[in-house]
């Protein structure tokens, strides 16, 4: 499938191919729709001082979103196959104290989805179903 990825520590962004990805336990996988371009994509794209500071090469870049779940994970309530969903861009890690005490935003292992590894603009996601609605 294709996908837009940083492959270099350099300006620009390059269409490529990439494996489709398998659905996690937890995750649902999601047939992307409509994705958006924002600010942390253009930062991404002129590898600015940011995101050299910031960004892993090589990654699929993207994180604004929405999709039709196509499969979803063993352990994944409250969804079904065909449903329209979006995901939270921010990953947190579901164990640390905040997050054990429903304060997720303050989630010191947090992960941003597109500027951390991820699958988001390859046309298919992998993404943690608690973090989808």
């Amino acid at each position: 499938m294709k996908a837009l990825s940083k492959l270099k520590a350099e300006e620009g962004i390059w269409m490529t191919d990439v494996p489709e990805p398998e659905v996690g336990h937890n995750d649902l996988l999601i047939k992307i729709r409509k994705t958006a371009i924002c600010g942390t994509d253009v930062h991404i794209y002129n590898w600015d001082d940011w995101s050299q500071k910031t960004i892993p090469v090589p990654m699929v870049v993207g994180h604004e979103y929405v999709g039709e779940v196509v499969g979803i994970g063993q352990e994944v309530k409250g969804f079904k196959i065909g449903d329209r969903v979006s995901g939270e861009g921010h990953i947190t890690c579901g164990h640390c104290r905040n997050c054990r005490g429903g304060r997720t935003h303050l989630c010191r292992n947090t992960t941003g989805v597109g500027r951390q590894p991820s699958r988001l603009l390859r046309g298919i996601s992998g993404h943690p179903g608690v973090q989808c609605v």
